[in-house]
């Protein structure tokens, strides 16, 4: 039995209730499924609640899918992909209340302590999600899943049922995007892949 085939045969066993090779599944894949959710979302944290949110919706649906001479990854990814998508909205709600809630700076309020808590890095990664997040979808999903994912150009092209030298393309397209809109400011960049 090949690896492909094995994989379809432990998703089709899961299908039929076997939590033994949903456990295999998750062995085999929540790396890759891991590592995408913190490319993803930005925060390790959030990241294991969504790897543990995917597994669940992949058992709760596990009749929904059929893995056929291929790997379960791409299944997986999307579902994860989905996930992290709620959680960044969730997140974005989030965020808003606070920003609500400091806008009227409590007594002894340290703006000062404030801006060198913030964290440089966190702030690129958030830039960096916001600007995918813009891209047109075709750009998007190739990026997603070739970054985040750490997918091979020909898996993505796989994924998408696009020629690899489109997944090529793109993502060279959405890195010249990428790189002139971090010369750009956050509203000009904004305004710029919108209109793209």
């Amino acid at each position: 039995m090949t690896e492909v085939e094995a994989e379809a045969v432990l998703w089709s066993r899961m299908r039929s209730g076997d939590r033994d090779a949903w456990g295999d599944l998750f062995e085999r894949h929540s790396g890759r499924v891991y590592r995408f959710c913190v490319r993803f979302l930005g925060n390790p944290e959030e990241a294991e609640e969504a790897l543990s949110e995917t597994f669940l919706e992949v058992w709760r649906a596990r009749r929904s899918f059929v893995v056929a001479d291929d790997s379960a990854l791409p299944i997986l990814l999307a579902i994860a992909r989905r996930v992290g998508q709620k959680r960044l909205r969730s997140l974005q709600r989030q965020q808003r209340t606070s920003r609500a809630a400091l806008s009227t700076p409590a007594p002894g309020f340290d703006l000062a302590v404030q801006v060198v808590n913030d964290d440089e890095e966190h702030r690129q990664r958030d830039w960096l999600r916001g600007q995918v997040a813009l891209l047109p979808v075709q750009f998007r999903d190739v990026f997603e899943l070739a970054v985040y994912a750490e997918l091979p150009y020909a898996d993505v092209a796989r994924v998408l049922g696009i020629p690899t030298g489109t997944v090529k393309s793109r993502m060279a397209r959405t890195r010249r995007l990428l790189e002139d809109n971090a010369r750009l400011g956050p509203v000009d960049s904004a305004q710029a892949l919108q209109t793209r």
